[in-house]
């Protein structure tokens, strides 16, 4: 999934893309401050078989 998100003086606007194609023509059309980000999920890397829950490793947070 692929969401472009525009700042806009009266706000932020966010939309999602399907494909990076379609994300990215909207994002060359689109005028100000815009940033186009990939989302991938958890997930879809599990159900892919690319990750499993034990090679993830999580960091204690340093203050």
């Amino acid at each position: 999934m692929w969401i472009l998100t525009l700042f806009l003086q009266d706000g932020i606007k966010m939309f999602e893309y399907d494909n990076k194609v379609e994300a990215s023509e909207e994002f060359e059309k689109a005028d100000g401050c815009k940033i186009l980000s990939e989302i991938i999920h958890f997930k879809d890397f599990e159900k892919r078989g690319k990750l499993k829950t034990d090679d993830v490793r999580i960091f204690p947070r340093k203050n």
